[in-house]
Formats: C-alpha cells, structure tokens, sequence
C-alpha cells in the first residue's frame, strides 16, 4: 500500500513537478492564514490542493518544512524587490526601504503574521526547527540594519548618537509595537509612508516628510 502511494505521488509530480508544489504551496497557505499551523492537516491541504497526501511528503517531508517554503513564498517578492533596488540606493534609503518592506510584508500578510506572533504570546510554541527558521530570518533582517545603520554613520549620513546595534533594536521595537498595536489592538491600519519618515526624523536627525530614494508612497 505505501509503495503503491509513492509510486502514485511519484506519477503525479512527474507530470508536472513545479505546479504540483506551487499548488501545494498556494492550498497551505490559504490554510495556515485562516486555521493556523497546528489546526492544518496535511490532509486538508491535500483536499485544498486537489492532489494526494503522498505527493505533498514527496515535496514536503514534514508539515514544518512545508510551512517554512510558505513562509520563503511570501518573502520572496520583498526579497527580490529590495536586492533590485539596494544597488543604486545609499544607506539611508536602504534603510528606509527595509522599514517600508517590512511595513508591507506585514500589511500585505496581515492574517499569517497574526497567526504566528499568536503564537508566540500564548506561548504555543512551534517545534524547534521551525523556531529556529524564523529567528534566523529575523536575525538576517536585524543584521542588515545594524550594518546599514553603520555604514551611515561611517559616512556621516547617520549622526553617532548611539550605537548601530543599540538604534537597531530601538527600531524594531517601535516596528514591532506599530504591528501588534495594527494587528490585535484595532489601532489604525499600517502607515508605511508615515513609518518611514518617522524613521528618518528620528535616525537621522531631521524632519524628513517622505522615504528618500523616490519611491512612490503604497497605496
């Protein structure tokens, strides 16, 4: 019977490998968004997906790695959007271009985000692994702060009144605190724009009205 599974997720997968995954990917987190990690079978995400249980395990070996790809899908845009764009900017706008992104990442995922920080202050914790992706990718982003913050500073974009690792933990509090106020509060809705020229009054020490760089204000 498990051979004869396999050999079905196997057929299935060789049809048409990519759009299997990317349906599979797409069912998932229609569901994590609205049931949660823990409240999603894989089983539903079969039926949600049209596809076997077995060909999700032939992509996904664990519900936590399929949940770690989802997260990856949903960051891949932002991503890609700010490794474009970081090239031509300098360290202020890069670091205005981070809060923007991550204003929208959260703005634009508004249900997963939920989810996940509900978690974490309910103290439902998700397995090691998982934790673990997720830290690492929040590191990442804090990492590129600190660093962007000390370059600034190196050139004089930034003044020096504190440290880069001091004004990047300061940053993401207040990041953080906009984003639960947002997302459980029922405080206003998430002002990109607004965020980012409180950022550049505060980081860089003057009364900037609007990110620098040119981008357009997001709708």
């Amino acid at each position: 019977m498990v051979e004869s599974e396999e050999k079905t997720s196997q057929a299935e997968a060789a049809v048409q490998p990519q759009d299997s995954r990317d349906d599979i990917l797409k069912a998932a987190m229609h569901l994590f968004a609205i049931r949660g990690f823990h409240e999603t079978s894989m089983s539903e995400v079969a039926r949600e997906a049209r596809v076997s249980k077995a060909l999700i395990f032939w992509h996904f070996k664990t519900k936590e790695e399929l949940f770690v790809a989802v997260l990856n899908r949903l960051l891949e845009p932002y991503v890609i959007d700010f490794a474009e764009e970081a090239g031509a900017l300098d360290e202020r706008a890069q670091i205005e271009k981070l809060v923007e992104f991550y204003l929208r990442f959260v703005r634009d995922n508004a249900s997963s985000v939920r989810f996940f920080l509900a978690q974490m202050l309910h103290e439902q914790h998700l397995s090691e692994s998982l934790s673990a992706h997720i830290l690492q990718l929040y590191g990442g982003y804090r990492a590129m702060l600190v660093e962007l913050i000390a370059r600034a500073q190196a050139k004089g974009i930034c003044p020096r009144r504190f440290a880069p690792e001091a004004a990047a933990g300061f940053l993401l509090s207040a990041l953080n605190g906009l984003l639960i106020e947002s997302l459980f509060l029922a405080a206003n809705s998430i002002d990109p724009e607004g965020a980012v020229a409180m950022v550049s009054s505060w980081l860089f020490g003057d009364d900037a009205k609007s990110p620098s760089g040119g981008s357009e204000p997001i709708a």
